[in-house]
């Protein structure tokens, strides 16, 4: 059963839910689960090749809104 009030840390800054202390202020969090080769990452990929998520197939959190 899904718990009411979960608080979610993020480190994705360039998100338009990022606040303060990098916590997630969304009120619903989808996250895709990606494969990279023969790797499964559950959230995004290692370094993504750039200094920031410009989408939301950089973080693969589907909730990721540019700000």
């Amino acid at each position: 059963m899904p718990k009411s009030n979960v608080k979610v840390q993020c480190y994705v800054d360039s998100c338009d839910y990022w606040e303060n202390n990098n916590l997630c202020a969304a009120e619903a969090i989808e996250i895709d689960n990606q494969s990279i080769g023969d790797l499964t990452m559950e959230m995004g990929t290692l370094g993504e090749g750039k200094d920031e998520a410009k989408t939301s197939k950089g973080t693969y959190c589907r909730t990721y809104k540019p700000k």
